[in-house]
């Protein structure tokens, strides 16, 4: 997908608009992040980006990681669909008992508000590497922020990405809904928890004229 989300960014920012983004689901911002590679390459010209991870140990490596981009702002909340800010139970497994256990590497990024809809319930994961990890879950509770709150907060964000292991679905409708928020580029991923809120979703943001493309489980939406 990294290569579609590429191919977009340039059709979208091809002259001299600099890209604005907000990402949600930051992990640490190396593994699995499809803009890392983007800047450590100089590949787009980021005039800011806002980067949120609720896990601390994952925002402690987040902000680490991040400390060579200066345009990048790391924040330690989950966003939800929630009308307010408040706490919720997330579960997640740990950077340290992956790597004291050797843990499967994939296991770094399935922290969810619940623990049936991805990995955290051996969704995608096989019976053995399932087995491996469900000792090693822990579940904290983590401030929030509602996502119609970040994409007012941030209205002039032209890039919208999303990775929330099982909620992006519900993220994406309450950051569209009424909100008048019109990023030229949206990139979500889908986890198969209803089919009727994604197909509803995609063709109210079809409505709002974006063209969006598949590939597996993440969606591209651009602004036509």
């Amino acid at each position: 997908m990294s290569a579609l989300l590429g191919e977009a960014l340039r059709r979208a920012f091809p002259g001299d608009e600099r890209i604005r983004f907000i990402q949600i689901g930051g992990n640490d911002g190396v593994h699995m992040d499809p803009l890392y590679k983007y800047h450590v390459e100089k590949t787009f010209d980021f005039e800011w980006g806002q980067i949120f991870e609720p896990i601390p140990e994952y925002f402690e490596l987040l902000t680490a990681n991040m400390h060579a981009f200066p345009y990048v702002t790391c924040h330690q909340l989950a966003v939800d669909d929630a009308t307010l800010p408040g706490r919720r139970e997330f579960s997640f497994v740990s950077h340290a008992d992956i790597e004291e256990h050797g843990l499967p590497g994939s296991s770094k990024g399935i922290g969810s508000f619940s623990r049936d809809r991805n990995a955290l319930s051996g969704i995608g994961y096989n019976e053995n590497k399932f087995n491996a990890i469900k000792g090693f879950i822990r579940t904290i509770e983590v401030e929030t922020i509602p996502a119609r709150d970040v994409v007012k907060e941030y209205a002039d964000s032209n890039f919208l990405l999303t990775d929330c292991e099982g909620y992006d679905v519900e993220i994406i409708r309450s950051a569209f809904d009424g909100t008048g928020f019109r990023p030229k580029v949206v990139q979500f991923e889908d986890l198969g928890h209803s089919g009727e809120l994604l197909q509803s979703t995609l063709n109210e943001l079809r409505a709002l004229g974006y063209r969006v493309t598949s590939s597996g489980k993440d969606y591209i939406c651009e602004l036509a």
